[in-house]
């Protein structure tokens, strides 16, 4: 991504988290990332740990959540699942793969069919344990969810929740910071201890308290800034100086830039 934004830094994609949820024997993997490379590093791990991955859960469509499920699942003899929403916006991030996805990181980017199933009623186990699938609505885009894993006072929550990244705005007009607020609240109400965000500052810890009034935070002063600029620039520089720790001022200026529109 060669491109500037406008205060310099050079566009491109936001810190990913790929989670591994183990136990004694077996092992869920959550988000597995997007590159061919990222997916090598993340199955050294795995084997390395020498656990038996059951399942690899996608909380949503974008492709930098589940491009290398395939991979992984190959490799290691695993499920993908996801709910029926996440996969139908699997096939769409399929459909515009060549227009964007590869055309950011051409040729990094494995064969990446949709093989996702759904388990009934949203939830699964790890060695006696349950895990539980909870649809959120829209967040960042339509159709996402979260894994609550209640043993561990634990919310996997996918782009729900951000910590310490700037939020990905691009889906975010009509009616979408409030309904990504809405799946806050869904989040918000599991009473985590802990939350891992799909994309977070990897310095930060992952108290679920302050990952969730901080995301909240962020969609609140966006809108507050909206009223105030009539640009995308003028919203942009007033985000980046409210938000000046956060990662990656790349993916606010696409938001800008798509909220203006």
């Amino acid at each position: 991504m060669p491109e500037l934004v406008p205060n310099g830094d050079r566009r491109m994609f936001s810190p990913l988290s790929t989670t591994l949820i183990y136990g004694e024997r077996d092992a869920v993997l959550v988000d597995p990332p997007m590159t061919t490379t990222q997916a090598e590093a993340v199955g050294e791990r795995i084997e390395a740990g020498g656990k038996n991955l059951t399942h690899i859960f996608a909380t949503h469509g974008h492709g930098d959540h589940w491009f290398t499920a395939g991979v992984l699942a190959e490799r290691f003899g695993a499920q993908v699942i996801a709910t029926a929403g996440t996969i139908q916006q699997m096939h769409h991030n399929v459909s515009i793969r060549a227009a964007f996805w590869d055309a950011f990181l051409p040729g990094q980017i494995p064969d990446a069919p949709v093989t996702a199933v759904t388990v009934p009623d949203n939830r699964f186990t790890l060695e006696g344990h349950d895990l539980v699938i909870v649809e959120a609505g829209h967040s960042d885009t339509d159709d996402t969810s979260v894994l609550h894993v209640p043993d561990l006072e634990l919310v996997v929550a996918g782009d729900v929740i951000y910590n310490g990244v700037h939020q990905f705005l691009v889906e975010a007009g009509h009616g979408g910071l409030e309904a990504w607020r809405a799946a806050i609240g869904i989040v918000e109400d599991l009473k985590p201890r802990w939350i891992v965000a799909g994309h977070k500052n990897k310095e930060l810890d992952d108290d679920a308290i302050r990952a969730v009034s901080e995301t909240r935070q962020y969609l609140d002063t966006v809108d507050e800034l909206l009223l105030q600029h009539d640009s995308a620039l003028g919203f942009f520089n007033a985000m980046l100086e409210r938000f000046p720790k956060r990662l990656n001022p790349g993916a606010l200026w696409g938001g800008a830039v798509a909220l203006y529109s």
